[in-house]
């Protein structure tokens, strides 16, 4: 049995679309995916476990920033001006 569902919302039959825009308070757009994740919480890692998390993340951040070295900080500011225009866009 899956715990990972991934829908479009025009896919979504009536019922279905009325009972997650009521989870939600807020009307679906045709446009949206909708994705439900079914799981048991776990403990926090402590510890080693948690420290060697931390470097992996870390590790993870500072390649993924090396691959926009030469992105300005004005060019950078104005994707992220973009992508929230974008965003927003489609909330309104």
């Amino acid at each position: 049995m899956t715990n990972h569902a991934v829908h479009k919302a025009s896919d979504l039959a009536p019922d279905e679309r009325m009972f997650i825009e009521r989870w939600l308070g807020r009307a679906l757009f045709r446009d949206e995916t909708v994705t439900l994740n079914a799981y048991r919480p776990h403990a926090a890692p402590v510890g080693a476990e948690r420290e060697a998390l931390r470097r992996d993340i870390v590790a993870q951040a500072r390649e993924i920033g090396s691959r926009g070295q030469d992105v300005s900080e004005d060019e950078a500011d104005a994707l992220v001006d973009e992508a929230f225009a974008q965003i927003r866009g489609r909330r309104e």
